[in-house]
């Protein structure tokens, strides 16, 4: 398809628009360079693999971007080779507009394609068949059974004499019934659910299922099932089941440093004169420090100063801290808009160039409160795994406001920790462009 587009737009743009004859061989050689470099970057990154066709949606921006990286490669490359000037700019945009389009459908109809052919019980289906009739064997069966990912359970087989019913279920089988339907063609993977088993015992299961035509697999135990964002990773080359993955490792760590330090530079030099004219606005409306100090726990639970412009005519910092309410008395005139339009959290750019803050991450909750929701509200420290944020997912998703309630800030909560697990310098960019929206048209904002 890249190939054939390069030659088509090539034919198009000469005969038609030049209106000049012209030889397409080296336009096609242009495009075979591009389509080598795209399907290899596509084949190593999986996007070729069943589930990410079945989803074109999850996978279409990142076929999308390494597009664009092979196009900007096959520029740099002609230009080192100084043959640029026998490709015209008009071809390569129309070239890379076309394929870009050509992507985007070919992967929307592939989809469909593929989950008809799934809800037709075609080939692509998976039929998945559990040792075990215990709760491990059971659960697995809840988790895997995925009907739109083209997986269905056969059945839940005892793997011995006193599995035969749990309080999760029945079980189809023994082991013989198993063994009956795999050679009959109606099993595809098998998935061994037995974590009790001594070692003598799981090798006779093992060698005795190994002579049926199916893939064979061994389940984990039930606390790692529960953690459906784990991984198996290698560790030395020793496989391991990951819970959870040390967030922003890599070069993650190292973007996410540039990105506070660049852009927080920049917004402070955009944003002094705002600063300048807030500041003396609050001091001219009455008595008062300009800013606000109240510490607060960030990455690591480390204790630090955050930074506000003052909103109140109270600055608490104990272990009692009533919550900013809807009418607040306590809120003065000024305050009141600061804190509508969020203005208020502008000195919070001094604790990103410090160090200490991060444009994008959880929002850092005083100390009381942080103290309070620990205990309460289940892995809520896990937000701590990172620097906290100017703005955060959680916010440009209207959790915003009072959290006097557990389950606001349970819902809060649970968006942080998917920014912690899902972060990306692209979701970084995404949640600040949200943010000028919440700002212009704020809610819960008091």
């Amino acid at each position: 398809m890249v190939t054939g587009a390069s030659v088509v737009v090539a034919y198009l743009y000469h005969h038609f628009i030049l209106v000049i004859h012209t030889d397409v061989q080296r336009f096609m050689a242009a495009g075979i360079v591009g389509a080598t470099g795209l399907t290899a970057l596509l084949r190593r990154d999986g996007y070729y693999e069943f589930e990410a066709l079945l989803s074109s949606s999850r996978s279409m921006r990142a076929v999308v971007a390494r597009w664009a990286l092979i196009v900007l490669g096959l520029i740099a490359f002609g230009y080192a080779l100084k043959v640029s000037v026998n490709f015209s700019r008009f071809w390569l945009f129309a070239w890379t507009g076309v394929v870009t389009v050509a992507l985007v459908a070919a992967r929307v109809i592939a989809a469909a394609v593929l989950r008809q052919a799934v809800r037709d019980g075609g080939v692509f289906s998976r039929r998945v068949a559990v040792v075990g009739a215990n709760d491990v064997g059971f659960r697995f069966a809840e988790h895997a059974s995925k009907p739109e990912k083209a997986i269905s359970i056969v059945g839940v087989y005892s793997g011995g004499p006193d599995e035969v019913h749990s309080d999760f279920g029945v079980a189809a089988g023994d082991i013989r019934a198993l063994e009956n339907a795999a050679r009959a063609g109606e099993i595809d993977d098998v998935v061994i659910a037995m974590p009790r088993m001594s070692n003598e015992q799981m090798t006779m299961l093992v060698n005795r299922l190994s002579t049926l035509p199916v893939t064979l697999a061994i389940s984990p135990n039930a606390h790692w099932l529960d953690h459906t964002g784990g991984e198996i990773v290698r560790l030395g080359g020793a496989p391991l089941l990951t819970l959870y993955r040390r967030p922003l490792e890599g070069w993650g760590g190292v973007l996410k440093t540039v990105e506070d330090y660049a852009v927080g530079i920049a917004a402070f030099i955009l944003l002094a004169p705002l600063i300048a004219i807030i500041a003396i606005a609050i001091r001219l409306e009455g008595k008062g420090p300009v800013l606000f100090t109240q510490q607060r726990h960030g990455f690591n639970h480390q204790v630090f100063k955050i930074y506000k412009f003052r909103t109140m005519t109270v600055a608490e910092d104990g272990e009692e801290i009533p919550q900013a309410r809807e009418n607040d008395p306590r809120v003065t005139a000024l305050g009141a808009f600061l804190r509508r339009y969020s203005l208020d959290e502008i000195p919070q750019i001094f604790n990103v160039l410090k160090g200490q803050m991060s444009l994008v991450g959880p929002r850092p909750h005083a100390l009381a409160h942080n103290h309070q929701y620990a205990q309460t509200i289940e892995n809520y420290s896990g937000r701590h795994k990172v620097k906290p944020g100017m703005t955060g997912w959680a916010q440009v998703n209207g959790c915003r406001g009072e959290t006097s309630e557990k389950e606001l800030m349970a819902e809060r909560v649970r968006y942080d920790l998917e920014y912690i697990d899902n972060w990306s310098l692209w979701f970084d960019v995404k949640i600040l462009a949200l943010t000028f929206a919440a700002v212009l048209f704020p809610k819960n904002a008091y």
